[in-house]
């Protein structure tokens, strides 16, 4: 995808690259209110649009009044008022101009710019479109403006077309759109760029509600009280896409969004949905066809979900016990590994107990995927082994050995979870179980290490090894999509085995269900901890018993959240090349990166001048390993006389001290 000025160039470039010999067709797409219009209007010429409004189906003699789509006003057909009719015999729909309504008589964009056809959002439109051509001047640039690809619809796929997509605004874009409308506080500045997801139109019409009051609790609020700002957007949104589709708007696209998903059959039991209806959803732009029906894309989906949760909190409620319901029996009749993960993943998003359900779907997402790390991802993937190295106490020199061996061994795969600027947040790494992948098996589960054995998941692998993860710590939505992605991968390969010396991680495992296989016999991290070995196989059969384990609300505990707060906010101290980055979302009450590093330092120096010999020893650690930091853990413990085992409990200290003195400076 092209950010703005780059699609902007591009469109002046090909405008003025025009050459006599018949019209060039440049298409600008992309999603519904990402600001194709304003785009293609500062380009002036001549703006036709089709007839605004839902399509009509063939064969009718209906047509709605014509739009100017960068106001969305009705304007009078022509000069006489009357709207023309579109063609009772093929449904094609007239195109006339913008500014007056009328048809024009000469297909040109006149001196001024091109000739802009905007709104191109059916396939009738296209049609009219490509009809439109045959009495264009020669060497007009015609600049088709829509929101799907015009080599897409019937009839476009051979003839000569120039794309311009234009994707979404960065993260930083909308929130100096947002600082530019008067906003100030950080929590509404994210909440802004993630709910909107960098669509122009979403952040303009929130901070239009945010302006107009009502809406001061929803900073941090649950799902229930974003439904509220949400609501504002989805009209607006749903107003939109009816042009796409033929008779009235969809009203069971928030249905499927709040589900997470549709096949016909689904669709037929939650909203007695017909056979038109699941291909009228499936024609709108904001639609896309996946493994297991039909699902909306974001940032719409989680706007038409906050927003039907809120306005049918007891439909809604009924709505997903029904799709889980159908989705259970659907998980123990597919043969497919693939599919089946993603129907467990949709019955965890409609029935994991409240606690349990934001750990994987936090309210507001933001436009976050994951990724395949690639060769030119060498160095964050350096930097984010020693982040998770400074999360957890490892050994530094450990951790890079670990990052040599993942790197070496065949079948071993790191993946990133990125934002929409493709900035990664993320990391983790798993391996197949294989015989290619023994020595590093070996190192990271010893004599846990499984022979190769045939798939339970039946797609020829012996399941995966999940050696780490590491997320930013103020974006907890970046593990909740991390999170998710490995319970996918490892319910695809039907087995997944953990190994993990960190507490907080060790704990989420059992949580999960996975069953602890015992310790590993060496400290291989020199962390002062051996690492907990955890593993689990995924059958049909199995698979319904243990979402409802999760349903029944199998959680990690607060304090897990807390003390990786702390470990990360410690790590930033002893390390002043990393960036700095707002309050960690555990620790909003204390504001800035600036206050939360006082509040560490007056917590370490508390706890080296306690009256209590272990605090002082715990905050003595604290100081000389993360606040003046450049030293290793072994080095750190020979220099305050501790032995590695006393040093490592120390840390464990003071850093549970500190977590207590966070909860209750966060209460």
């Amino acid at each position: 995808m092209v950010a703005y000025t780059d699609a902007r160039r591009r469109l002046s470039a090909l405008v003025r690259g025009a050459r006599p010999g018949g019209p060039v067709v440049v298409n600008l797409c992309g999603p519904v209110g990402v600001g194709k219009s304003r785009l293609a209007a500062a380009l002036g010429g001549t703006v036709l649009t089709p007839a605004a409004g839902p399509m009509p189906a063939p064969r009718t003699a209906t047509a709605p009044l014509v739009a100017d789509r960068t106001g969305g006003l009705p304007l009078p057909a022509d000069r006489t008022g009357t709207v023309p009719l579109v063609d009772i015999r093929t449904g094609a729909v007239p195109l006339v101009d913008a500014r007056t309504g009328a048809v024009p008589l000469v297909a040109d964009g006149g001196a001024a710019g091109p000739l802009v056809v905007d709104g191109v959002d059916h396939d009738a439109h296209a049609e009219a479109v490509r009809e439109l051509l045959a009495g264009v001047a020669p060497g007009t640039c015609v600049l088709v403006v829509g929101r799907r690809p015009l080599v897409s619809r019937p009839g476009w796929s051979g003839l000569p077309v120039e794309t311009v997509p234009l994707s979404p605004w960065s993260r930083t874009a909308v929130r100096r759109f947002a600082r530019s409308r008067g906003v100030r506080d950080p929590a509404r500045l994210d909440l802004v760029a993630d709910l909107s997801g960098g669509i122009p139109l979403i952040a303009d019409r929130l901070l239009c509600a945010l302006a107009g009051g009502g809406h001061a609790d929803v900073l941090g609020g649950p799902a229930d009280v974003l439904g509220g700002l949400a609501d504002v957007v989805a009209g607006e949104l749903l107003r939109r896409l009816a042009v796409e589709t033929a008779g009235p708007p969809p009203g069971a696209l928030p249905v499927v969004a709040t589900v997470g998903g549709a096949d016909a059959d689904l669709l037929a039991a939650l909203v007695q949905g017909t056979p038109a209806d699941f291909d009228r959803l499936r024609a709108l732009s904001v639609v896309r066809p996946e493994a297991h029906g039909l699902v909306v894309v974001e940032p719409f989906r989680t706007i038409f979900e906050l927003a039907y949760r809120w306005r049918h909190p007891v439909t809604a409620r009924t709505l997903l016990d029904k799709g889980s319901a159908h989705r259970r029996r659907q998980i123990t009749r597919t043969g497919d590994p693939g599919v089946r993960a993603k129907l467990a993943d949709q019955v965890l998003h409609m029935s994991a107990h409240p606690q349990v359900r934001p750990i994987f779907f936090p309210p507001v997402p933001g436009p976050l995927r994951v990724r395949a790390a690639e060769a030119a991802d060498e160095d964050d993937i350096v930097r984010l082994t020693r982040q998770w190295a400074g999360m957890e106490a490892l050994d530094p020199r450990r951790a890079d050995r670990m990052l040599e061996l993942w790197m070496t061994t065949p079948g071993s795969l790191f993946d990133l979870v990125v934002d929409g600027d493709d900035r990664p947040l993320g990391m983790t790494n798993m391996t197949g179980i294989g015989a290619g992948a023994a020595p590093l098996l070996e190192a990271l589960l010893q004599q846990h290490a499984p022979p190769p054995a045939p798939s339970p998941g039946g797609d020829g692998s012996a399941g995966v090894v999940l050696g780490m993860l590491v997320t930013a710590p103020r974006r907890p939505a970046a593990r909740a999509v991390m999170l998710r992605h490995i319970l996918a991968t490892a319910m695809a390969s039907g087995r997944v085995v953990v190994s993990t010396p960190w507490a907080p991680y060790q704990r989420l495992s059992e949580r999960m269900g996975l069953v602890r296989m015992g310790e590993t016999r060496d400290d291989l991290f020199r962390c002062g901890r051996r690492s907990g070995v955890f593993a689990r196989t995924f059958t049909p059969r199995n698979l319904p018993g243990w979402l409802r384990q999760l349903e029944r609300g199998a959680v990690p505990a607060e304090d897990d959240a807390l003390a990786e707060a702390v470990r990360a906010a410690l790590a930033r101290l002893g390390d002043p090349r990393r960036p700095a980055e707002g309050p960690p979302a555990a620790m909003p009450a204390l504001g800035s990166p600036e206050a939360i590093a006082a509040f560490v330092r007056r917590q370490v120096e508390a706890l080296a001048n306690s009256g209590s010999p272990v605090d002082q020893e715990a905050g003595r650690v604290l100081s000389l390993y993360y606040l003046r930091g450049g030293i290793a853990h072994e080095a750190a413990a020979h220099r305050l006389h501790l032995s590695r085992a006393t040093y490592f409990r120390r840390l464990d200290h003071g850093v549970r001290r500190l977590t207590e003195a966070l909860r209750a400076a966060t209460r």
